[in-house]
């Protein structure tokens, strides 16, 4: 690369010096949403890409690699730069990603996550299921059980698996559709929780951060909350990801949750913060899946 004399090198010029060239994944056709959660993922984990970058990383044409980063652009989840991308900086709180998108996200860790939470599960229980990618991967593992149980959710999607297995009953509130979501919300699926007495909840969360539990949407941390009070156990599923700058919506604190089951990609500041809270905090990995490891 050449540079005027006397120039400062940029953040995208130290990221390409500094970084090796990732090597070319195969050619492998993917539909748009997963290339999109690929791209958001790399960019997490790197910061910033150009679309040569991005199109060895996916086995894409550059072409397609510029049309998916204008996608994600127009809806706010990341920046365009000369010649690639970078991870969006701050005013991000309240941006969620579509959940088609969400789904191909940390899609190996959350199925871990779900293995485990459906390892909680006993025969004959009532279960709450939160929406959410997370927790609908802890729906489809606990199908796989073959349990009776009752089982309640506000996740359409959710509710479909569940129903696919004979030995669980589903309920599923009332409530409006949430547009482009399986989700229902509204004042009365809350309601409707108010008379309900579970065994178990799993819920999800835009964000953990500390003590706090946050959302992006005013409905969705509601809901969450009626959930949360109609569970005599809850527990967080939450991908390690999760973990990090709070959302805008206020759920809940750390004390109204009985275990945090999540990935072993969490730092060790953050696995330190949430035992010295005195969490029951459970972290995956492909050697654990069935049996994780819980450090109290």
């Amino acid at each position: 690369m050449t540079r005027s004399k006397g120039s400062k090198p940029n953040r995208r010029d130290a990221a390409e010096v500094t970084r090796p060239t990732p090597a070319r994944a195969p050619r492998v056709e993917r539909i748009p949403a997963q290339r999109h959660a690929a791209i958001l993922e790399h960019l997490r984990e790197t910061g910033a890409a150009s679309v040569q970058e991005l199109a060895e990383v996916l086995g894409a044409s550059a072409s397609t690699v510029r049309r998916d980063l204008d996608y994600l652009m127009e809806r706010e989840y990341l920046e365009r730069t000369h010649g690639g991308a970078a991870i969006k900086r701050g005013g991000s709180a309240g941006v969620e990603v579509e959940s088609e998108i969400s789904s191909h996200i940390q899609q190996h860790e959350k199925a871990l996550i779900g293995a485990a939470a459906a390892m909680r599960v006993q025969p004959h229980q009532t279960v709450i299921f939160d929406s959410g990618t997370t927790v609908l991967q802890a729906a489809r593992a606990v199908t796989q059980r073959g349990l009776p149980l009752t089982a309640i959710t506000n996740d359409l999607g959710i509710a479909q698996i569940l129903g696919g297995c004979a030995a669980i009953r589903v309920h599923v509130p009332g409530g409006t559709l949430r547009n482009g979501s399986p989700t229902l919300l509204g004042s009365q699926g809350e309601t409707f929780f108010k008379g309900v007495h579970a065994d178990l909840a799993f819920v999800g969360a835009h964000a953990v951060t500390g003590d706090l539990l946050t959302d992006s949407s005013l409905e969705l941390a509601d809901m969450k909350r009626a959930m949360i009070g109609a569970g005599q156990q809850v527990i967080l599923l939450a991908d390690s990801s999760k973990f990090g700058p709070p959302s805008i919506f206020d759920i809940c604190t750390l004390a109204r949750i009985a275990e945090v089951i999540s990935d072993d990609g969490m730092t060790p500041d953050i696995r330190k913060d949430l035992r010295a809270r005195g969490v029951a905090l459970t972290l995956t990995s492909d050697g654990a899946a069935q049996s994780p490891e819980i450090h109290a």
